[in-house]
């Protein structure tokens, strides 16, 4: 049978741009996914008992008075965001996932301009592909679309910071670190990786660190003008920490397995961090010659990773950047690992469902424990990974095939 010229042209273009069309397709679902989910309110109770209510008292008051009161929990900065959100005639939902939603993608293309800096312009495709993977992340499109919630802003520009970092702009990367942590606390997260950066190659000044306080104090300032109490406005994050006396909510850490008193426990918690951190800081000071910025990005994942699991009062969305980080990194670097992040993603989604849907996936029913352990053997593993690579490159045995298609 004679080939139609319709039929021919379409092969050609298929074969000449295949992947270019699949990303389209690929992209266009992502939006498709989050649009039908974005209406259902039911599922969570943060948006109902929480978001929404917070919304409509932002409306009663007025942008003024509504910044002048203690209605939510959060810094100054996304509390504009409540105010945005009361002055549109929707309801709350629509902003609120449409904000979160739109950062989504800020996350995902700072994520492929991190691989681009590591991986050089002719990995482009294989990094637009990493990229459009995170997007279907079960808890990324859980969090924005479905939670309603706004991990992925602070998270985008948190991975903003770290890619001036890699790419040695000091004060954009601290710029960008400040803005992520006036929307969440959870930035400290990132933290480790920059003060062992700054004595393993990265050759930013300490003053640097000055942006975080000083960008803290600027954005206060809105609610102090418009009449609340300053004390009450610079301490929302003492209260944050102090909020919730659990040692683990919702979560897959150190503490679902030992069961810990919160009172008794809680400092010694933050002690342990501590101390791991500071051995992971003397272990790679010791071989800070052999770091380059493809093991200060697995660096960050590994870090960021352990102090969710260790430490105390940990919700199950704050692993959300770790997360990310360790599956654009396997997904991009260690293919043939890629199950570590596949875990990983997988016990903090069956986290995501026991909140929204009040239990877990069909069929994934076991015990608690197991799921922190899970977590545990993860973290070995990329331990392992990161401190193999950085004794084989001191050791001049750097794996050749880090950017080679595996």
């Amino acid at each position: 049978m004679r080939e139609l010229k319709i039929d021919s042209a379409i092969r050609r273009l298929f074969e000449k741009q295949a992947s270019l069309i699949v990303m389209g397709v690929l992209f266009a679902l992502s939006i498709l996914i989050r649009f039908h989910l974005a209406p259902v309110t039911d599922w969570s109770g943060d948006y109902l008992y929480c978001i929404s209510p917070w919304t409509e008292q932002f409306r009663e008051l007025g942008p003024v008075q509504g910044l002048a009161a203690d209605i939510t929990n959060y810094y100054i900065p996304y509390n504009l965001v409540y105010v945005l959100a009361s002055l549109m005639p929707t309801e709350a939902w629509v902003p609120f996932s449409l904000i979160s939603c739109v950062f989504d993608y800020v996350l995902i293309y700072t994520c492929y301009r991190i691989l681009i800096l590591l991986g050089g312009e002719e990995k482009s495709g294989r990094a637009a592909y990493v990229a459009l993977m995170v997007l279907f992340l079960p808890p990324v499109v859980m969090n924005s679309a479905l939670w309603k919630q706004c991990d992925a802003i602070y998270a985008a520009f948190a991975l903003l910071a770290l890619y001036y970092l890699l790419a040695d702009r000091y004060r954009l990367a601290f710029v960008f670190l400040s803005i992520a942590f006036v929307f969440k606390l959870q930035t400290i997260l990132l933290f480790p990786v920059f003060i062992i950066a700054y004595f393993c190659g990265k050759r930013y000044s300490i003053l640097h660190w000055l942006f975080i306080p000083f960008t803290y104090l600027v954005t206060g300032i809105p609610a102090i003008l418009c009449g609340r109490d300053p004390l009450e406005v610079y301490s929302i994050y003492l209260k944050q920490s102090d909020e919730y006396h659990f040692m683990f909510m919702n979560t897959s850490g150190l503490y679902r397995l030992l069961r810990s008193d919160y009172d008794a426990m809680n400092r010694a918690g933050i002690y342990l961090v501590i101390a791991f951190l500071a051995v992971v800081f003397l272990y790679v000071y010791r071989r800070r010659e052999a770091m380059n910025d493809r093991l200060l990005f697995l660096l960050a994942a590994v870090t960021s990773y352990a102090c969710f699991l260790l430490l105390p009062a940990m919700h199950e969305r704050y692993d959300y950047l770790p997360i990310v980080l360790i599956a654009v990194y396997y997904a991009y670097y260690r293919r043939e690992k890629i199950y570590i992040a596949a875990a990983v993603v997988l016990v903090t989604s069956v986290m995501y469902c026991a909140y929204l849907f009040d239990g877990y996936f069909a069929g994934i029913r076991m015990p608690e424990e197991i799921y922190a352990l899970i977590c545990f053997v993860m973290l070995y593993l990329m331990i392992k990974e990161f401190t193999g690579e950085l004794n084989g490159i001191r050791d001049g045995k750097e794996t050749t095939d880090v950017h080679q298609d595996q």
